[in-house]
This record gives structure tokens, sequence and C-alpha cells, in this order.
């Protein structure tokens, strides 16, 4: 019969990490294909907070925002939530990390007036990313991730010349990018 005692250092209170949470700004660049043709670059930002469940497990939530075809103005807002994996612990210099998030979200476009959003999208991301410290509380952080995101408009414009109809129709966007990001780890 096998049997393990624990040791009083064993049952104190958990790292420090445990119990403190983080907020992250980014900023990503990406260049990517829809299915509906062209590759394009994108940029966007994101905000997350969270909060350490173990010394390298992380959960948290947020919200991102990506602008996808810029001639277009289409863009995509979504609310998220984050897991995210640390390699090594807080009090090193340089921290790597694995990160998945799952989203849903909608779309616009803030060029044309015709195109409004048509129910909601889902999103998919997933990363590596290293982190530089630079003050006690600090880190530069820099990343590289594949999104996915699908998103469908409903395009509702006037006839334009000799067209005196209006034409409406629900196009759907399948964007795939992958995306360099950088930020700010607090």
């Amino acid at each position: 019969m096998l049997t393990y005692s624990l040791k009083g250092q064993d049952i104190g209170p958990l790292p420090s990490s445990e119990n403190k949470g983080f907020m992250l700004g980014q900023f990503s660049l990406g260049y990517g294909y829809y299915l509906n043709g062209g590759a394009l670059l994108s940029t966007g930002f994101e905000y997350k907070m969270g909060k350490f469940i173990s010394p390298k497990w992380s959960l948290g939530g947020g919200i991102a925002y990506t602008q996808f075809k810029p001639l277009d103005g289409l863009y995509g807002v979504s609310l998220l939530s984050e897991l995210r994996y640390f390699l090594r612990d807080e009090t090193k210099n340089w921290r790597f990390s694995g990160v998945a998030d799952v989203g849903i979200g909608i779309g616009g476009s803030r060029l044309q007036t015709g195109w409004e959003s048509n129910g909601l999208g889902l999103r998919l991301y997933s990363g590596a990313s290293i982190q530089r410290k630079i003050q006690n509380n600090t880190s530069l952080m820099l990343e590289i991730g594949y999104l996915y995101h699908n998103l469908s408009y409903r395009d509702n414009t006037p006839g334009r010349g000799w067209q005196i109809f209006q034409t409406e129709s629900i196009l759907k966007y399948h964007f795939r990018r992958i995306q360099i990001k950088t930020g700010l780890f607090f």
C-alpha cells in the first residue's frame, strides 16, 4: 500500500502569482486572406484583463477590434475569453507563453453607409509570445499567432448610375490572418 504524507511546507499558502491579476493592451498587424478573394493587411487592437489560476496558467477576457478590408472599411469587434500558459515564472526577466482565445463578435463598415452587421460571428486565435520585463510589474510583449474570424454583413446599397433599384445581399467573410502583436503586460 502506497501512502503520501504532507510536510509542513506543502500546506502553506499558494504562490503569490495565484492571486495576481493582469491587464494587457496589444496592437496587432496582420496579413492574410479571406474566402471571397484577396490577401490584405489588417490592423487592430486588443484589451484584456486576466487572473492567474496557478503560477503558470491564467484565464482572462477582453475586447478586440480588427480592421479587415481597409478599402471597404470592414471591421470586427469581439468579446473574447483567453487561456494563457507561461513557460517560466514571473521572477524571470524573459518569459514565454502560449495563448488561445475564443470570442464572439459583430462586424460593420465605416466607409459605405449601406453596410450593416448581420448576426454574430465566431473568432478563434492561437499564438505564442515572448515577454521582457521592463519594470517590476510591467513587461513588453511580442506575439505571433493565427486568427480566424467569420462575419456576415448585409449590403443594402442603393443602385448606382442608371440603376433605379436598391440591392440587398448578405455577404459572408471567413477571414484568416497571421498576426504579429506587440503590447504592454501589467
